[in-house]
């Protein structure tokens, strides 16, 4: 493995257009940067996932993994899917949903991805067992009420309007509900951030429960 590839990013999101709406900026500012993205979408069907694949491209996207799960639904018979796209993608890091999301599919989705991490980096189960360093949680519908980390996006701003505008079926419900609040959130962010956007995540780190990684241990904390 590359040391390119072992730095890159996985993107797991529920539902087609989540990606764009939670970490789009995001995306694309880390590909500017030559580190590669992936994304792994959970649920999808034909004209949903045309609306990705356009929206992933514009993003700029390694390898994107789709689904057919059309009831759009989340549950933990989805849960070995994520663990072989960490399998395939060895990111460093997971971006996926947040648990303090009103949709409970998302909140589904962080949940399932926190025990994805786990399993997929047991080497007592398999031989490309790979550790992923942390998990950053990121806002769709709801806002994070203490974001960690703010990532600016100011620079890549209309490469997110231009994936979002993919995604037909979606961004022009409610009044353009999601364009909305997505510009709005962005502006908040980057106030916070003192940038003009920004995008804003919650860390949680991967659990140790035992002697089952790849690499278990570190000899220095800094």
């Amino acid at each position: 493995m590359s040391k390119t590839a072992a730095h890159g990013l996985l993107v797991v999101a529920a539902h087609p257009d989540d990606e764009t709406l939670g970490a789009g900026g995001t995306i694309r500012k880390h590909v500017e940067g030559g580190i590669p993205v992936d994304v792994h979408c959970m649920t999808g069907n034909e004209s949903r996932n045309e609306e990705l694949k356009a929206a992933c491209s514009i993003l700029g996207v390694r390898n994107l993994y789709l689904s057919e799960r059309d009831d759009f639904a989340i549950d933990s018979s989805l849960q070995n899917e994520v663990i072989g796209a960490i399998l395939k993608s060895h990111p460093k890091i997971v971006i996926t949903h947040s648990g303090e999301d009103y949709n409970r599919n998302h909140v589904e989705c962080s949940a399932l991805v926190e025990q994805a991490v786990e399993w997929a980096s047991h080497s007592t189960i398999f031989d490309n067992a790979h550790r992923v360093d942390k998990i950053l949680h990121m806002e769709v519908n709801s806002l994070l009420p203490r974001p960690h980390l703010h990532v600016d996006t100011t620079g890549t701003h209309t490469f997110v309007l231009k994936a979002l505008a993919q995604h037909k079926s979606q961004i022009a419900k409610a009044n353009n509900y999601y364009a909305k609040l997505y510009d709005v959130r962005t502006r908040l962010r980057g106030v916070q951030a003192a940038c003009e956007r920004a995008e804003a995540f919650t860390i949680s780190l991967p659990t140790h429960a035992g002697p089952f990684y790849p690499q278990n241990s570190v000899d220095l904390l800094l």
